[in-house]
C-alpha cells in the first residue's frame, strides 16, 4: 500500500511481527524499495498501530521520541544504500526500534550472529566482554554452509525460534577478512557495496544457504593466548549474559555514543564500548514484563563461554560439546 501524505510516502511494514507505520521523503526511492521487503500484507492491522518511523532530509541523525513510539532517521544522502553506513545505520535503527516494542511479547533482538552446525542453530552473542560474534558464526557456517543472520537475530522466546533477514549483509571487518583469507583460503565475492574503513559487506546468500530454526545454544567467545576450552555457564551466569545480549542493541539506540559504527558521523572504531549493568537493568525493567523471564527462557537453551587462542579452534570445541 502506498499513498502520498504531506509529500511523504506511507507504508505499513511488518518487522518480526511488529506492525510499523513508515513515512518516507518522496525522493528516497531506494529506502522505499528497501521497506517494501518488510511489507505488511495483513489488512487487519496490528495491536500496535502507534509505532511510527520517519525518513527525512536534514543533518544526519537518529532521534527517538521521549515516549519511544516514534523514530526519525534523517540525512540528505541516506538513500544511497550501497553505502554501508546508510544501509547498516538504517537497519540498526529499524531493528532496535522494533526490539523495544517486541520485547513485552517475548520476542528479542539478540546482539549476536547465528549460524548452523550439524543442524543446530548456534548464536554467538554479546555478554558485555565477548568478541568475534561474526567470526564465530562464519567459522561454523564455512563447515555447514547454513547461516541465519549476522548481528541482528530475532529470537521468539515461546517457540525458541531464531531468525533474521537474508537481505541484510554480513559485516566482515578487516581483521575477520584477514583471518579467513589466511586460514580458510577465503576470497570475498564481488558485490555492490562500497568499501569503507568499517570493512566489507556481502549478501549472505552469496556464501551460504539462509535458514532459521530453534536456538540450540548461546555461545560467548573470549580469547586467551594460553587456553582453549568450552565451559557451560551456571544459571546465574547464563541469565546475566542473556540479559546483556537482549539489551545491548536497545542501549545503543538510546545512547548512540555506545555504538562502534556511527551513523551520524559515518565512522567506525574497534574501541570497546562499555555498557554497565545498571543500564542493562534499567532497560530490562522498561521493556519486559518480568525479571523472571530470562531463567524461564534459558531452561532449555544452554549457554557457554568459549575461550580460544585461535579462531579455528571454535568449530572443534563446539562439535565436541554441543553436537
Amino acid at each position: 500500500m502506498k499513498r502520498s501524505m504531506n509529500d511523504n510516502y506511507y507504508r505499513k511494514i511488518n518487522l518480526a511481527g511488529l506492525s510499523i507505520n513508515t513515512y518516507t521523503d518522496s525522493s528516497f526511492k531506494n529506502i522505499r524499495d528497501f521497506l517494501d521487503r518488510f511489507a505488511d500484507k495483513d489488512p487487519r492491522g496490528s495491536e500496535n498501530q502507534k509505532s511510527k518511523i520517519f525518513f527525512s532530509k536534514g543533518n544526519r541523525k537518529i532521534e527517538l521520541s521521549n515516549e519511544w513510539d516514534s523514530l526519525s532517521i534523517i540525512g540528505d544522502d541516506i538513500d544511497d544504500l550501497y553505502n554501508p553506513f546508510n544501509l547498516i545505520g538504517i537497519t540498526q535503527a529499524l531493528f532496535r526500534f522494533a526490539a523495544i516494542h517486541l520485547a513485552p511479547r517475548g520476542i528479542f533482538l539478540l546482539h549476536g550472529s547465528t549460524a548452523v552446525l550439524y543442524g543446530k542453530a548456534i548464536c554467538f552473542g554479546d555478554d558485555g566482554s565477548s568478541t568475534a560474534k561474526t567470526l564465530g558464526s562464519l567459522e561454523i557456517a564455512l563447515d555447514s554452509k547454513h547461516y541465519v543472520a549476522d548481528e541482528f537475530c530475532f529470537f521468539n522466546s515461546q517457540s525458541k525460534k531464531v531468525f533474521g533477514y537474508r537481505f541484510i549483509p554480513i559485516h566482515i571487518r578487516s581483521i575477520v577478512k584477514e583471518h579467513l583469507e589466511n586460514y580458510h583460503r577465503f576470497s570475498m565475492p564481488k558485490n555492490h557495496y562500497k568499501k569503507t574503513l568499517a570493512g566489507e559487506f556481502i549478501e549472505q546468500d552469496e556464501l551460504f544457504t539462509t535458514t532459521s530454526g530453534k536456538l540450540a545454544a548461546l555461545v560467548y567467545i573470549h580469547f586467551s593466548e594460553k587456553t582453549h576450552e568450552i565451559q557451560k555457564l551456571s544459571a546465574q551466569e547464563a541469565m546475566e549474559a542473556f540479559e546483556f545480549c537482549i539489551t545491548s542493541h536497545i542501549a545503543k539506540l538510546l545512547y548512540p555514543n555506545l555504538d562502534r559504527m556511527q551513523f551520524s558521523s559515518m565512522t567506525d572504531t574497534n574501541d570497546t564500548k562499555v555498557i554497565d549493568k545498571e543500564l542493562v537493568s534499567e532497560i530490562l525493567t522498561k521493556i519486559t514484563n518480568s525479571r523472571e523471564m530470562a531463567p524461564r527462557v534459558l531452561e532449555q537453551i544452554p549457554s557457554y563461554r568459549l575461550t580460544v587462542s585461535q579462531p579455528c579452534q571454535i568449530t572443534a570445541l563446539l562439535r565436541k560439546e554441543i553436537c
